[in-house]
């Protein structure tokens, strides 16, 4: 059973129609990957999901109930979004960004109490980066900046994170370690809803992915089922082949090169 969702929905930019009758449901504990090319509306989605925009017609629904009746507030207690990458323009320290996720809950002119950097110290400690915490935001890797936002939606409290292209820029290392913690987070209980441009990704996660094209759900499913060459080839216009590693996570080769 479900428990957000989105329901015919439609959305259009002044005259651009950009998504057209989109049903998406989320299963608590899941693990949901959005495929398709640039310009397909996968970050649009995610926005409506977010309650960032509001849908043409069409419903985001949340246990049960429409997304437009929650308070800001209520909204910040069950979702969280991680950005591909955030710009601080001050020379906060880790810790201080991670106490931000719980700013949802107190004015922004309050002090973080003792709770709250209980909070946040515990996040970062389950994400091993706590030894991260008196280092300058700005000086990170782009995988510890990654883990430093998760565990900002940690202590924010949020079950449900919404992660736009989450390892862009991160190098080959910090790729594997994200998606390994993406997939702790979901044994725990945890609900993510991603969108990337690999399919490989979306293999090693495993869960149920969404395939956009033109505005609309081309194909969903499980994903080690429906992520097919002919699938993965109409979505990006190319060429590929799945090959079986030994590990038997499939990978995608380009036609043109040679594997004999």
């Amino acid at each position: 059973m479900s428990f957000y969702e989105v329901q015919n929905l439609h959305f259009s930019y002044n005259e651009k129609v950009i998504l057209k009758g989109i049903d998406v449901c989320i299963k608590e504990g899941s693990i949901v990957s959005l495929l398709g090319a640039n310009g397909t509306g996968k970050s649009t989605l995610m926005k409506l999901f977010l309650g960032l925009l509001h849908p043409s017609s069409g419903e985001v629904i949340l246990k049960g109930k429409a997304l437009q009746h929650y308070s800001i507030k209520e909204r910040a207690s069950h979702i969280s979004y991680v950005p591909q990458s955030t710009h601080v323009a001050f020379a906060f320290c880790a810790l201080d960004i991670v106490l931000m996720g719980r700013i949802a809950f107190e004015s922004w002119f309050k002090r973080a109490s003792e709770a709250d950097v209980i909070l946040a110290r515990s996040a970062m400690e389950r994400l091993g980066i706590l030894h991260l915490e008196k280092r300058t935001f700005q000086t990170l890797s782009g995988g510890e900046k990654q883990l430093v936002l998760i565990a900002r939606s940690l202590a924010q409290g949020a079950k449900i994170l919404v992660m736009d292209e989450p390892v862009s820029g991160l190098d080959y290392g910090n790729q594997l370690r994200l998606l390994e913690t993406i997939i702790t987070l979901s044994k725990e209980g945890y609900t993510f809803l991603k969108s990337t441009h690999f399919p490989e990704h979306a293999l090693m996660l495993g869960g149920y992915t969404y395939a956009l094209k033109d505005g609309y759900v081309l194909a969903h499913g499980d994903t080690t089922t429906i992520l097919t060459e002919q699938l993965i080839n109409e979505l990006y216009n190319t060429n590929v082949m799945l090959k079986q590693t030994l590990c038997g996570y499939p990978v995608c080769i380009p036609a043109f090169v040679n594997t004999k």
